[in-house]
């Protein structure tokens, strides 16, 4: 840690020495406790679709735009580009964002199923409720995080690059078309609602981190990664429906799942077993038949 400290302290100002705790790793960078009530999250250049550059400023606009919304989203504290990309070993870095240190932990997806069922939809409950008071909240805010673009389209665009089947890139247009299309009002959204970016702790509010694939668009986009049907998936509908007052529309959320699975076969077309490959296909052509894109 300390050769990792030495490299960037000249970029970012008032950096503790450490020790730091590895809070999380992903493929566009890292998340580190710097044991003063703060974290430092490193950005890097590459990672799966998109610059690293792009999803800097996207967290960084949206975090600033939501100043105020405690609890929500992580305060933050100060941001900045890196100077020189390849000044220490490991991967090229495009930026730095220190943020307030949220009580909690990002939810354990692999630990859900170690929970009793009542557990399991409670959280399920809870996620649907902070998602409805986030997009109450935010949509004052809405009309500025247009400059942030849509979600949707832009993953569609950015899966695209990597797509060369001809049918599913005229699908995928189609798509394109319907979501530009999709008669719904305009919400501020998070744009990559998972389980990992999601801290939970008993007794407090849920709340939300990566802010990268912010924008605007319809309140279904932010649902888009909970296309398994079950309990927990049915909680999380349920209280964003009764909290928000508005129901959920099933072809709008078949959208976003159709996206995203977009997305996923994009990331995957060059790693793992064929068989994954058409895994992925598969379950693309099935998304997109849901969403109402027929071949």
């Amino acid at each position: 840690m300390s050769e990792l400290h030495e490299a960037i302290a000249g970029d970012v100002p008032g950096l503790p020495a450490g020790p730091w705790t590895l809070l999380g790793e992903g493929v566009w960078g890292s998340v580190h406790d710097l044991r003063d009530g703060s974290v430092l999250k490193l950005v890097r250049r590459n990672g799966g679709l998109g610059t690293g550059e792009s999803k800097h400023y996207r967290e960084t606009a949206a975090l600033r735009l939501l100043d105020g919304l405690e609890g929500a989203v992580p305060r933050l504290l100060n941001s900045g580009r890196f100077e020189n990309a390849y000044g220490f070993s490991g991967p090229p870095l495009a930026g730095w964002l220190r943020l307030e240190r949220l009580e909690g932990k990002a939810v354990d997806e692999g630990r859900l199923y170690a929970l009793k069922t009542e557990e399991r939809e409670r959280l399920g409950e809870e996620i649907g409720a902070a998602l409805a008071h986030f997009h109450e909240r935010a949509k004052l805010r809405a009309s500025e995080a247009e400059k942030l673009g849509s979600p949707g389209l832009r993953s569609i665009a950015e899966a695209m690059t990597r797509i060369s089947d001809p049918g599913l890139r005229a699908r995928l247009e189609r798509l394109k078309e319907m979501w530009a299309a999709a008669d719904a009002p305009r919400v501020f959204l998070h744009g990559d609602i998972n389980l990992s970016n999601v801290i939970a702790a008993r007794g407090l509010p849920v709340a939300f981190v990566d802010l990268a694939e912010a924008g605007t668009g319809f309140a279904e986009e932010d649902f888009r990664h909970f296309d398994n049907p079950g309990p927990m998936r049915d909680a999380i509908f349920r209280s964003y429906a009764a909290v928000s007052g508005r129901a959920i529309d099933m072809r709008r959320f078949r959208m976003g799942v159709a996206v995203n699975a977009a997305v996923g076969l994009a990331i995957g077309s060059n790693a793992g077993h064929p068989r994954e490959g058409m895994r992925r296909v598969s379950f693309l052509d099935e998304a997109l038949r849901q969403a109402g894109v027929e071949a």
